[in-house]
């Protein structure tokens, strides 16, 4: 019995001095290393963010054409030329206008043309009139120019004659007067209505010109938000159908030339961040690009974002891109890296090589095929690389894996 219980004890004893060996000696073998190097190490600030243009034209509904509704709209991301249709609006109700406007107006055209006809008829009339006076009057005076052979009587009643035929043709020539203001007036009358009739028209017609909205210049097309879709906390784009007020934004053209890199930061990365400090810009559509950029404008003040609740205060931050891509386009999402400090000549390690234990930082550092546990000191970090500040020396090598769990399989 005892005997066994020998043999037992000095078999897991055996155990424990091979995995013991292993940990020393095989380590290098197995487990992938990195040389600890001297360098350059670059403190950037990560935020989320998204591509948009620095100038673009808004695409408005027509202003002066009340309530329409969207019967065609072109999509988000069509690229388009100038000349092209992007939004046709709904105008059976413009084109019923634009109809009873002509029927209105040909009827004063008619109206003009009966009122000219009747006064151009009186006035041939009074012309008549005062034409048939007047020879009256020379009639009546050739009468009367024999006044001194005739009796006295006589005389006095062609006298009477020649002041009877005088006084018609002043009634005759007023009453042609008093026509021709009348007809005038008529005709003014039907010619106001006339050309309110054309104002009408005109506008109308202005008006379903307007109801096919075309693209004035070329460029990517960008459907904005429809503010009255009935969720304020999370409205939808402007889709066909939607009924949109006068002067409502509808859609915008970039200018792709002038794109840029948007994000919100909170208030501690904002202390860290200055204009002019360089970055760089990776956009998840385009992962073979990394572009390069630097901040190009810091907001003052903080404000409030009402896509969350409770709204956080944040500062508005731009960054300019200094190697633009010709597929870049507005509103896609984007991971901005701001670089805030940079150290020279420090010890740099992957972060793959760095382990914690109990808020204790170390490494295994591999030499001669052994794999050493060493506690080290950190002083900065970032998704590529960990700055030593004390524990390693340049040249070394580390684990890129924990050795144990390859120990322990």
């Amino acid at each position: 019995m005892k005997r066994r219980g020998l043999i037992a004890g000095l078999a897991i004893g055996g155990v424990a001095v091979a995995g013991a060996c292993w940990l020393t000696r095989g380590a290098s073998a197995d487990v992938p290393t990195a040389k600890v190097e001297r360098g350059s190490f670059v403190d950037a600030v990560q935020i989320r963010g998204e591509i948009k243009a620095g100038r673009s034209v808004t695409i408005i509904a027509p202003s002066d054409a009340g309530e329409l509704r969207i019967v065609k709209l072109v999509r988000s991301g069509t690229v388009v030329k100038k000349g092209d249709a992007l939004i046709e609006f709904d105008g059976s109700t413009v084109s019923r206008t634009v109809e009873e406007k002509q029927s209105e107006l040909r009827g004063f055209e008619a109206e003009m043309e009966r009122a000219r006809s009747e006064s151009r008829s009186k006035q041939e009339e009074d012309v008549t009139a005062e034409t048939k006076a007047t020879y009256d009057v020379e009639r009546a005076k050739l009468d009367y120019s024999a006044k001194d052979i005739l009796p006295r009587v006589d005389a006095e009643q062609r006298r009477l004659k020649v002041g009877d035929a005088q006084q018609n043709l002043r009634v005759a020539s007023s009453k042609l007067s008093s026509d021709k203001v009348v007809g005038n007036a008529k005709e003014s009358g039907i010619g106001t209505k006339r050309t309110k009739s054309e104002f009408d028209l005109d506008k109308a017609n202005r008006q379903l010109n307007s109801l096919t909205v075309s693209a004035p210049s070329d460029g990517i097309v960008t459907v904005l938000r429809n503010w009255r879709s009935g969720n304020w906390m999370n409205p939808q784009d402007f889709k066909e159908g939607d009924r949109v007020w006068a002067g409502a934004s509808i859609a915008e053209l970039p200018d792709i030339s002038s794109m840029f890199g948007s994000a919100r930061v909170d208030e501690v990365e904002r202390g860290r961040m200055a204009i002019g400090q360089a970055g760089t810009i990776r956009v998840e559509a385009l992962p073979d690009r990394e572009l390069k950029g630097h901040v190009d404008k810091i907001s003052a003040l903080a404000k409030a974002d009402f896509t969350t609740w409770p709204p956080p205060r944040n500062f508005d931050l731009t960054m300019a891109i200094d190697d633009p891509d010709d597929r870049l386009r507005p509103g896609m999402t984007a991971t901005i890296r701001v670089s805030v400090e940079t150290l020279s000549n420090v010890l740099l390690v992957p972060p793959q090589a760095m382990f914690s234990d109990g808020g204790e930082d170390f490494v295994y550092v591999v030499q001669h095929g052994r794999a050493e546990h060493r506690r080290v000191e950190i002083d900065r970090r970032n998704a590529d690389h960990v700055v030593i500040k004390s524990g390693l020396q340049e040249g070394e090598s580390v684990a890129l894996k924990d050795p144990t769990l390859e120990g322990r399989r």
